[in-house]
C-alpha cells in the first residue's frame, strides 16, 4: 500500500523533482534483496546494483554517475554492477530536464544531489541494521567498502549480511551527504566501466536484437538533402534469396529480408541532383556562407554597456580567425529500431537518449511496450 507521504512524493516527481522523491520504499524478497530506491540493490549473494539513469554517450557518463552513488554507498567501482534504467519517468527523469533524457551535458549536475542521496539512503540503512544486531549506537559504526564496521570491538557485516534486516527498517526522512573533503571517488581519475564489453563485445546495442522470426530492413537514403528517388530497379533484389518485400518511399527505398540485403547499388538508382538546391553543397561553402553571415548584424538577445565604444577605444586589440571541420552530430552505432508486432501489442528495442518520450507519444497504442537496451558511442 502507498502511503500518502510516499504519493506526495511520486507527484513532485512528476514534477521534474530530485530522482530520490520517489521512494519504493525497502524491499525484502524471497532472495533477500534491499531496494531502498529506484537506485540501489544489494542481495544477499553479496551483488550490489547500481541502477543508471542516463545512457552513455561518450563522455564517461556510465562511470560518473555511478561514482555518485557508490561514493555516498562506501563501495569501490570494482564491486558494483550496472544495469540500464527501464522507461520510467517517475523514478527516472533529469531532474534539470523533467523528462527522462540524456543531453545538454548535464548528467553530473542533475544528479548531483539526488544520486548522492540515494547512496547515503542505502548506507544509512545498512549502518542501522548493523548497528541493531549489535545493539550499540550507530554513530560508533561506519561504512567502508561494502561492509559496516564497529571501530570499538573490531566486528564486521558485509551488506549483502545486513540486506534483509534493512530492508525491514523504515526510511529515514533525511540523511547526511559526506563532506567534499571526505571524497573517496568522486574527483578521482577511473576507468571507465563500460570499455570492457565493448572490447571483448559483449556489450549489447540496440542493433543486437534478434526476436525469433525477426526480418531486417536496409534502407538506402538520397545521399543529399531534396532527393527523391527516380527509379527503383529491384529485380536483382528480389532474385536474391531471403528477399521479402520491397519498400519505395518519396526519398529512400528499403529492402526487407531475413538477413543484411546485399548489393544495394543494384537496388536503386537515385534522381541526378544537379538541379537540387544542396547536391553540390560542400565544406568550403558551407564555411564561406558562415563567414559571410557573421558581417550582417544578428539578433541581439542582450545588450549591457557600450561594446563598439569600448572596442574602439581598447589600447590594445586581439583579432583571430578559428575553423574546425564540419562534423555530423552522428551516432557511431548505425541508427536502427527493432519492433516486434503481436495482435496483443508490440515491444520495441531501440537506441534512444530521450526514454520517456515514446511512451509520451499521442498515437501510442496502450498496449505497446518500449524496451530500452544499450545505445552508446564510444
Amino acid at each position: 500500500m502507498t502511503s500518502r507521504r510516499q504519493f506526495l512524493s511520486a507527484s513532485a516527481a512528476l514534477g521534474g523533482g530530485l530522482l530520490i522523491g520517489f521512494r519504493t520504499g525497502p524491499s525484502l524478497g524471497a532472495s533477500a534483496t534491499f531496494t531502498p530506491n529506484a537506485f540501489v540493490r544489494i542481495g544477499s549473494d553479496e551483488q550490489i546494483i547500481l541502477t543508471m539513469p542516463y545512457v552513455e554517450m561518450g563522455q564517461g557518463t556510465y562511470t560518473s554517475i555511478p561514482m555518485l552513488i557508490a561514493e555516498e554507498l562506501e563501495v569501490d567501482l570494482k564491486q558494483v554492477r550496472l544495469e540500464h534504467a527501464p522507461p520510467n519517468e517517475k523514478l527516472y527523469a533529469n531532474p534539470l530536464l523533467g523528462v527522462q533524457a540524456t543531453g545538454n551535458s548535464n548528467a553530473i549536475r542533475g544528479s548531483w544531489q539526488s544520486l548522492r542521496q540515494a547512496g547515503a539512503t542505502a548506507r544509512t540503512l545498512l549502518v542501522s541494521a548493523a548497528a541493531k544486531r549489535w545493539n550499540v549506537d550507530p554513530a560508533s559504526c561506519r561504512a567502508q567498502r561494502g561492509e559496516v564496521r564497529h571501530a570499538p570491538t573490531g566486528r564486521r557485516f558485509k551488506y549483502g549480511e545486513l540486506a534483509a534486516d534493512a530492508a525491514r527498517l523504515p526510511i529515514p526522512e533525511k540523511v547526511a551527504l559526506k563532506p567534499p573533503a571526505d571524497f573517496k571517488l568522486i574527483g578521482t581519475p577511473a576507468k571507465r566501466l563500460d570499455t570492457p564489453s565493448k572490447v571483448n563485445g559483449s556489450a549489447v546495442y540496440g542493433i543486437d536484437v534478434r526476436p525469433p522470426g525477426v526480418k531486417i530492413a536496409t534502407l538506402a537514403q538520397s545521399p543529399v538533402f531534396g532527393g527523391r528517388v527516380k527509379s527503383v530497379d529491384d529485380a536483382k533484389a528480389r532474385a536474391v534469396k531471403g528477399v521479402r518485400q520491397i519498400v519505395r518511399l518519396d526519398d529512400a527505398v528499403a529492402v526487407v529480408a531475413d538477413i543484411w540485403a546485399p548489393r544495394r547499388k543494384d537496388l536503386r538508382r537515385w534522381h541526378r541532383m544537379g538541379r537540387r538546391p544542396h547536391a553540390k553543397l560542400d565544406t568550403r561553402q558551407i564555411a564561406d556562407e558562415l563567414e559571410k553571415a557573421t558581417l550582417t548584424p544578428g539578433a541581439v538577445a542582450q545588450n549591457v554597456g557600450d561594446t563598439e565604444k569600448a572596442m574602439a577605444s581598447a589600447v590594445t586589440k586581439v583579432e583571430a580567425t578559428y575553423q574546425v571541420p564540419f562534423l555530423a552530430h552522428a551516432t557511431m552505432e548505425p541508427m536502427n529500431c527493432t519492433a516486434h508486432v503481436r495482435k496483443d501489442g508490440c515491444e520495441i528495442w531501440v537506441g534512444n537518449q530521450a526514454l520517456g518520450a515514446p511512451r509520451r507519444w499521442p498515437q501510442r497504442p496502450p498496449d505497446c511496450r518500449w524496451t530500452r537496451w544499450s545505445s552508446t558511442t564510444t
